[in-house]
């Protein structure tokens, strides 16, 4: 009866998959994700930018705000603003022609 003999090498290989071997029985680590940018979508119009800044201003009754990420929708387009030193982000949803629908602050005030 004869043996095999499994080596470390054929060991990785075999687990490579799964694991980010390499043929010669190195490893790698595995591919970084990407790191996410906000999105500037400048089809959202200066009308409902220039609400949501207003809306979220009066609501946290802050006037050091900040558009950090504009999402373009035909029904509403979503603003979401960064407040104060720490730019805490709040959600506006707003039509493209400017009328606010909701605005609500992202921070899990909770935690405060």
């Amino acid at each position: 009866m004869t043996r095999s003999r499994t080596t470390p090498a054929v060991i990785c290989l075999c687990i490579g998959l799964l694991s980010g071997c390499t043929s010669d029985g190195t490893t790698q680590p595995p591919p970084m994700a990407a790191a996410t940018q906000p999105l500037m979508d400048e089809s959202v119009p200066p009308a409902a930018r220039s609400a949501c800044l207003a809306a979220v201003s009066n609501t946290a009754n802050n006037g050091d705000v900040q558009i950090t990420e504009m999402i373009f929708s035909e029904a509403n387009s979503q603003v979401t603003v960064g407040v104060g030193p720490t730019r805490a982000p709040w959600r506006c949803l707003v039509s493209n022609s400017g009328v606010v629908a909701n605005v609500m602050s992202m921070t899990n005030e909770g935690a405060l």
